[in-house]
């Protein structure tokens, strides 16, 4: 029988392969699982548990020994669940091997890593023992291996954190940040670094004793989320949860920050996702330096939109819901009729926000409606419920002096705001007009109280034909942007407070007004109006505003910018 040509050959072939010595080429495969050691935590601090979660869709590489060190062989990534599986192409050799994780990405749309802090940036890495003597026709499965407490787990817990914000984002965009937003995060033991903050250019440092501190790093990564998606006005630097008169848009980029971040916790089903926690780093159980609770405001309450504590307590109660996993799962305030609107805060935040002229919390409920999201009747009532009243109140319309209210001389105050509804839930700047009757040489005090929300104040007198000024005045003092008159009555009349909001970062909030006259006039007693004018003595039930505390006790520093 012949033999065909082109089986000679490819014998031959064979033979010379084995005749010069050379190895056959093979495949196989590496696979096996990582995992990181965690800490979980409540409002005392660590509880002591330390679970063994997955290493997610992080680089893996298959590395030999060579020397005094390791080559790389192959790569690939983890999977969901820690797992991985990677084929070693046309390997030729004895080797021992070694298995490593990083902390950057392994997968091709996901643009995360976890650094050290000074020095060259490096990523961390978690490995495997080495292998030896491994056959390259046979496959390797590693088994589990997981980075310890204080032996890799930190910087993994770190990359986990980012990891949540990347796929929030995801779920909230549609995709996963782009290469151009690569979220990195920098973390290193004794490094000297003892804030959290967000330096920018996708970048937040990690404080030495915080790659436990979850909800503060998710905090911090809310700021490359607004970076990279929104737009802000903050000027940044020092800031405390006490503060309840901070800058307005100070306030509420700290505050959408502080939501955003246990917006992630909410929407993955963590534990206690209404609990911001920070803990002193220490080990074991406790520890903890502070807390607080973004559903009841816990331990710091404010009112008005400047605060952080008042902007993040508002919005989460926009996006949570009787079902969240909270203290008091299946309930919910009876006030607080909306739920799971978290995909439209960031439909705001991303496609208004950017566009207004001062970023604030004022901004956001403009955008609300001018986005025609609805549900105005719960929304008023949320934000009323701190102290931010964005609606009409019980004086409109008093926008002109023929529509004045009347204000008693009994120095009750009258709970008024800065607001003119445009008609489809969205503002615009008020201006109101009251009136008092006085009578001649008498004196009054005219004043504004309890300014809510840069409620900057500015307060004139105006004459019984309702044009000629007075007096006026706008700041009560340097530190004090309330309105105060001393008002000496010319002769016995009604006379008009016209009511304004002065230059400020807003043009909303609210305030309280209130006319204070002689003590014989706010007596119970006899009242004898001059005996030429015929006057009545009207008393009308205007209201009263509540009031509210400046500050909680005790001041705790938020780890920020």
């Amino acid at each position: 029988m012949r033999v065909p040509r082109f089986v000679t050959s490819a014998v031959a072939a064979i033979v010379v392969l084995f005749a010069t010595g050379q190895v056959l080429a093979f495949n196989w495969t590496a696979s096996g699982s990582f995992k990181y050691q965690d800490r979980e935590f409540n409002q005392n601090g660590f509880t002591g548990v330390t679970p063994s979660l997955p290493i997610r869709f992080a680089k893996v590489e298959v590395r030999y020994k060579q020397g005094g060190g390791t080559q790389l062989l192959a790569t690939g990534a983890t999977d969901g669940s820690g797992n991985y599986s990677i084929d070693v192409l046309n390997d030729t050799s004895t080797r021992d091997i070694q298995i490593r994780v990083l902390t950057a990405s392994g997968v091709s749309d996901l643009f995360l890593q976890v650094t050290n802090v000074n020095g060259t940036k490096v990523n961390y890495a978690v490995t495997t023992p080495f292998f030896n003597s491994h056959m390259p026709n046979q496959n390797l499965n590693t088994g589990t291996v997981t980075g310890l407490i204080g032996a890799g787990a930190e910087a993994f817990n770190v990359y986990d954190v980012g990891l949540n914000t990347i796929e929030y984002l995801k779920f909230l965009n549609g995709t996963r940040p782009g290469s151009s937003q690569e979220l990195k995060l920098q973390w290193e033991n004794l490094a000297g670094q003892f804030v959290n903050r967000y330096l920018g250019a996708n970048t937040v440092q990690v404080a030495d004793n915080s790659p436990y501190n979850d909800t503060v790093i998710q905090h911090e990564t809310g700021h490359y989320a607004i970076f990279n998606f929104s737009a802000t006005d903050s000027p940044f630097g020092p800031h405390n949860l006490s503060n309840c008169n901070q800058d307005l848009r100070l306030a509420f980029d700290e505050g959408f920050a502080t939501y955003f971040g246990q917006s992630v916790r909410l929407h993955f089903g963590l534990s206690h996702p209404q609990l911001y926690v920070k803990m002193t780093g220490a080990p074991g159980a406790g520890n903890l330096d502070f807390y607080f609770d973004v559903e009841d405001e816990e331990p710091f309450s404010c009112k008005g939109g400047t605060s952080e504590a008042t902007v993040y307590a508002t919005l989460w109660d926009m996006a949570d819901a009787a079902s969240t996993p909270d203290d008091s799962p299946g309930i919910e305030e009876f006030w607080d009729a909306m739920g799971s609107s978290g995909p439209l805060v960031w439909d705001v935040m991303r496609n208004y926000l950017p566009s207004a002229a001062k970023k604030s919390v004022e901004d956001f409920w403009d955008g609300w409606f001018v986005r025609l999201l609805g549900s105005q009747g719960s929304m008023i009532t949320m934000f009323s419920r701190h102290g931010m009243d964005f609606k009409h109140d019980l004086a409109e319309p008093n926008e002109e002096v023929a529509l004045s209210l009347h204000l008693p001389s009994t120095g009750a105050p009258f709970h008024a705001s800065y607001f003119k509804d445009l008609g489809n839930g969205a503002g615009s700047v008020d201006l109101d007009y009251f009136k008092f009757l006085a009578v001649a040489g008498q004196i009054y005090k005219v004043q504004t109280t309890n300014l809510l929300g840069d409620a900057n104040t500015s307060i004139t007198i105006l004459g019984p034909d309702g044009t000629t000024v007075l007096q006026s005045n706008d700041d009560r003092s340097a530190l004090d942007k309330s309105s105060f008159i001393n008002f000496t009555a010319p002769n016995t009349a009604t006379f008009y407070v016209k009511s304004f909001h002065s230059t400020g970062l807003g043009i909303y909030g609210s305030y309280d007004i209130s006319v204070t006259g002689t003590p014989a006039q706010m007596g119970s007693g006899t009242y004898t109006p001059s005996a030429t004018v015929n006057v009545s003595r009207q008393i009308v039930d205007v209201g009263g505003g509540e009031r509210h505390p400046s500050s909680s006790p005790g001041t705790f520093n938020e780890e920020g910018e």
